[in-house]
């Protein structure tokens, strides 16, 4: 019977990280995720920013488009989902209040600025008219878009849009 063959002896040529240098690599590796998980927060303010912005910019092009649909001082707004119409004076300066719901549909018409507890409601549109613009039959329109519309004035995010129109 012959002997059994030596094992070979591992070479010094075998390559292999150290334990410190994967130590080191999981510390990069980890402190760039906890950056990144960091960054998170930031970004979806940011894009909840972006869509109330979107949603606000809708909802000014509604009432100026139904604005410029009508000739005369008089301009019928929609306040409802039924056809409910209010008119806006462009004749002389005036503020009138629109509620708009989470998609973009109105919803009513408040009679002021206050908080709003209907939970459907989420935009108030602040619609003002300014006639002092120094030509005759041209006013100054301007459109608000408040967010949230059950937060107190000073508490709600604000877009203004703001259009001249003639009558």
């Amino acid at each position: 019977m012959t002997p059994p063959a030596p094992l070979p002896t591992p070479s010094r040529s075998v390559k292999a990280f150290s334990l410190i240098e994967v130590l080191l690599a999981i510390g990069i590796v980890s402190f760039a995720v906890v950056a990144i998980v960091g960054m998170l927060p930031i970004a979806l303010n940011t894009a909840k920013d972006s869509m109330l912005e979107t949603d606000s910019s809708i909802i000014a092009q509604r009432v100026f488009a139904e604005l410029q649909a009508s000739t005369g001082t008089n301009r019928p707004v929609s306040i409802s989902a039924h056809g409910e119409t209010k008119a806006i004076d462009l004749s002389s300066d005036g503020t009138n209040y629109l509620a708009f719901g989470d998609a973009c549909e109105v919803q009513s018409s408040p009679s002021s600025e206050a908080p709003i507890t209907d939970m459907a409601v989420q935009f108030l549109g602040i619609v003002s008219v300014a006639t002092n613009t120094g030509i005759s039959n041209l006013s100054r329109v301007e459109v608000s878009i408040t967010s949230p519309a059950s937060a107190p004035a000073s508490s709600r995010k604000t877009n203004a849009f703001v259009t001249l129109m003639g009558y």
